[in-house]
């Protein structure tokens, strides 16, 4: 079969594998659509994934068909539509053994130490597929990876009835982000990004949004002012930007949280004020990945809850991936889809 490896960070060719080999208790997936991921694909093109264990077929968002089953194999059978959650915690290290999977010693992840989904075909283990209703795309179900991670942000969120949440960006994490806050308790959701054409997206929703100007952001602080002139109970960033969480700090109420979602490049900081988050009483949380939150996922896709079909910018054959994870840089692009199989 057909693979992209990275031989190392930044260094990947397309390569001619062997097929996989399913175990008793594995599935094949014949993978139809594979989404390229901004921030972790881009880590392994460039310097390199902290999960990342070299060499690697990357590619942790994927959907296709069961090609082949393992003999213990019972919830799905060859020809059935699927998806994979990729993560794998190990289960026996002190964070999985408290519950606290995501933060898992030893953190198994298909697509980044795990052979994944930037290939014709991957192995996964039956315990992490998903059937897709017949309503869900390939396309739309290799995004429930990045719906499965905002899913687990939202739990973290935890949004109270009758709550005011503003979602700062809007790229593909902040647009799901701010569906599902719309149909969660709060009372009013508003997006801000600097793109029109992203929160032209969201108001489609029906999603409130506020575009901020990078060379006047008085302009759109005003507005935030007139709309919630004692702030907001909850926000979440989706930029990864630290200058953006500084600024949106003075957005909150008394008491309220701030919830980083994206992260910043490695060398970045931000500078916050300990008094003023001690006289206030505000808390700042993050929200890494996720684990146990697929089947949610692909519910809330299946209901039309959170809208992913929006997301695809472009699609690519296998053999076009490298001009694909180029044109991803391109801050206009959502989501570039690689399909390894053509039929």
């Amino acid at each position: 079969m057909k693979a992209i490896v990275y031989e190392k960070p930044g260094s990947a060719i397309l390569a001619d594998l062997p097929m996989p080999v399913c175990g008793d208790n594995d599935i094949i997936i014949k993978v139809m659509s594979a989404s390229i991921c901004k921030g972790a694909d881009l880590r392994h093109h460039n310097k390199g994934h902290a999960l990342g264990k070299y060499p690697i077929t990357t590619g942790h968002e994927f959907a296709g068909y069961v090609y082949e089953t393992g003999k213990n194999v019972e919830r799905c059978k060859p020809g059935d539509r699927v998806t994979a959650d990729n993560a794998l915690p190990c289960g026996n290290c002190y964070y999985c053994r408290i519950g606290k999977h995501t933060q898992c010693d030893h953190m198994g992840a298909i697509g980044h130490n795990i052979p994944g989904g930037f290939a014709q075909y991957v192995k996964v283990p039956e315990s992490n597929i998903y059937l897709l209703p017949d309503k869900v795309s390939f396309n739309e179900g290799c995004l429930t990876e990045p719906v499965a991670c905002c899913m687990h942000a939202m739990d973290r969120l935890n949004v109270q009835y009758g709550e005011d949440v503003l979602v700062f960006g809007a790229g593909p994490n902040g647009i799901i982000i701010s569906q599902m806050v719309k149909h969660s308790s709060a009372e009013n959701v508003v997006a801000l990004a600097s793109t029109q054409s992203k929160l032209d997206i969201l108001q489609g929703y029906g999603i409130q949004t506020q575009l901020i100007d990078r060379d006047n952001p008085q302009m759109h602080k005003e507005a935030l002012n007139r709309i919630f002139p004692r702030g907001v109970d909850a926000i979440v960033d989706a930029t990864g930007s630290a200058s953006v969480l500084e600024d949106a700090v003075q957005f909150l109420k008394k008491g309220g949280r701030l919830l980083q979602y994206s992260s910043s490049p490695d060398d970045s900081a931000m500078t916050i004020s300990p008094s003023y988050f001690y006289r206030n009483e505000l808390q700042y949380y993050t929200s890494y990945c996720q684990t146990y939150t697929f089947g949610r996922a692909v519910a809330t896709i299946a209901s039309g809850k959170v809208k992913v079909k929006d997301l695809v910018t472009a699609e690519y054959s296998l053999e076009e991936f490298f001009r694909a994870i180029e044109d991803v840089k391109d801050r206009n692009v959502l989501k570039l889809i690689i399909h390894p199989n053509k039929d």
